[in-house]
């Protein structure tokens, strides 16, 4: 069994918070997240190795750099239709963002 604060790949959740500030003794529980990029004509964009992402409200803001990320690379294309499509390490979706709304990085 790995240690908490480990980084091994492959066992959900992960454990982080040994070290994580003075006298802190709660541990995070860091979740594995598939960020999938889907358009309407059936292409697409797979996450197979997913993100580990610390809490839920986080999920949009890396969705959103997800996105970012794509668009720039080809900046001519008509992104209008295209989703990020999350889903958590069960396969479950748990978010879809439009590339329309998602927020340019900070």
């Amino acid at each position: 069994m790995a240690r908490p604060g480990s980084t091994q790949i492959g066992t959900a959740p992960k454990w982080h918070g040994e070290r994580c500030g003075r006298g802190a003794k709660k541990a995070v529980t860091v979740q594995r997240y598939h960020f999938h990029c889907v358009g309407s004509d059936g292409d697409a964009v797979f996450d197979l190795p997913g993100r580990w992402v610390a809490r839920l409200r986080e999920l949009g803001l890396q969705a959103d750099r997800v996105a970012q990320a794509i668009m720039a690379e080809a900046p001519d294309t008509d992104w209008s239709d295209w989703l990020v499509d999350v889903h958590d390490a069960r396969g479950r979706r748990v978010l879809v963002r439009a590339f329309t709304e998602a927020r340019p990085a900070k």
